[in-house]
């Protein structure tokens, strides 16, 4: 089980996260939901340790992930601005497999037959910056699989796709999940979470304003969110288009 406990990061005059809790069970997806600035994106950095965290732990089956190469066992499928746009697929995902500790040969075959399997084979050698967003999108995802991660954190995996490879990318969670794999996805794109999640967690300000299981069959993420934060939802557009 991987464990988010007591983390906050504290940048003053509001910004942050604060006193962030949460269990991440295998195979289970959590839906991480919160406006721009409510903190999702400061959470993730702190558990990769790019924030120093002010004060909690993120542990792995009760030990530091930053101890004994806990951390190769997760994996961060990043915003897609960040990715590396002047190295190969095969350079970047090798690359990453042996920081992980891989066998170079091993992360070769498992590297083929994952292009093989995302229909990006003629694409190994291409950097990021010749390929389209939905193409860079399933590249990184099998940049992240070679190493078989037990956790994989998601930031907007399907920002910017469209409906075709969304459906796409929802499958392929949705059976990395079947097979043990713990995900966390951060999203806007509510009615797409609300088919893949079992488990909510909305943040605001910094703080968890709801963190429980999620059944799509009995409540809406709409509702909860509604529920749960302050931000208002009824202001009055009707005059916008009265006539005087």
């Amino acid at each position: 089980m991987l464990k988010i406990i007591n983390v906050t990061k504290d940048f003053k005059k509001g910004a942050g996260i604060f006193n962030f809790n949460l269990e991440l069970k295998p195979g289970q997806i959590i839906g991480l939901v919160g406006d721009n600035g409510s903190g999702k994106s400061t959470l993730l950095k702190s558990v990769f340790n790019e924030y120093r965290k002010d004060t909690g732990e993120v542990l792995l089956n009760d030990e530091s992930i930053y101890e004994n190469n806990n951390l190769r066992k997760i994996c961060f499928f990043p915003d897609q601005s960040v990715y590396p746009k002047d190295i190969s697929i095969a350079q970047f995902a090798i690359h990453d497999a042996l920081l992980c500790g891989m066998n170079k040969q091993e992360a070769i075959q498992r590297l083929d037959m994952l292009l093989d399997k995302f229909d990006l084979k003629e694409y190994r050698e291409k950097t990021f910056y010749e390929l389209s967003a939905g193409m860079q999108k399933r590249a990184m995802l099998v940049i992240c699989l070679v190493t078989r991660p037990e956790y994989l954190i998601l930031d907007e995996p399907t920002a910017n796709l469209d409906v075709g490879t969304r459906i796409e990318f929802h499958k392929i969670l949705k059976m990395l999940s079947k097979e043990g794999v713990g995900i966390i996805i951060t999203s806007h794109m509510i009615n797409e979470l609300e088919e893949m999640i079992d488990h909510l967690v909305v943040i605001e300000k910094g703080q968890t304003k709801y963190n429980k299981s999620f059944n799509n069959k009995k409540e809406s993420i709409e509702a909860i969110y509604k529920k749960s934060t302050t931000s208002k939802f009824e202001k009055d557009y009707s005059e916008i288009y009265a006539k005087k």
